[in-house]
C-alpha cells in the first residue's frame, strides 16, 4: 500500500507539468506577433519605406523571455538563399543578411545602401542590378 503523500506528490508533479506546457504555449501564442512586429518596426527604422514589402516569419520559440527573432526570405539565385534575419533583445536590435549555400555567411544591415553593398557581392546582383551591368 503506498502512503497518500506519494500519491499528492505526483499529483501535484503533473498539475506542475500541465502548468508549465500551458505557459509555454501562451508565450509562443504572443512572442510569434511580438516577434514580427518588432522585426517589421525595426526593417522600417533602417531600410525604409520598401521594408513594407518584407513578409516576416517566426524562426521558433527562444528559452530567452526577451529574445526576438524572425526571418525574412529574399529569394534564392545560383543555389545561393539570401535572407533577412532579425533579432530583438532588450535594445539590442540588429538586422543580418544572410546567405546560405554551402556555408552560411551573415553581415549586418545597418541602411539600404548597406544592403545594396552586401548583394552587390553575390550571384543576386546580376539579376537585381540590370541597368548597371552587374558592376557596382
Amino acid at each position: 500500500m503506498t502512503h497518500p503523500i506519494m500519491l499528492a506528490a505526483a499529483d501535484e508533479l503533473a498539475s506542475a507539468e500541465e502548468r508549465r506546457v500551458a505557459e509555454r504555449e501562451s508565450r509562443f501564442r504572443s512572442w510569434g506577433p511580438k516577434s514580427v512586429t518588432a522585426a517589421t518596426t525595426y526593417a522600417r527604422a533602417v531600410l525604409g519605406a520598401e521594408a513594407a514589402t518584407l513578409e516576416w516569419e517566426v524562426l521558433g520559440l527562444l528559452p530567452f523571455k526577451g529574445h526576438l527573432q524572425a526571418i525574412s526570405v529574399l529569394g534564392s539565385v545560383d543555389g545561393q538563399r539570401l535572407e533577412l534575419y532579425y533579432s530583438g533583445e532588450g535594445d539590442l536590435e540588429r538586422l543580418m543578411l544572410r546567405v546560405s549555400c554551402l556555408h552560411q555567411t551573415m553581415e549586418e544591415v545597418t541602411s539600404l545602401e548597406r544592403l545594396g553593398q552586401l548583394l552587390a557581392k553575390t550571384p543576386a546582383w546580376t539579376v537585381i542590378a540590370p541597368r548597371t551591368g552587374g558592376e557596382v
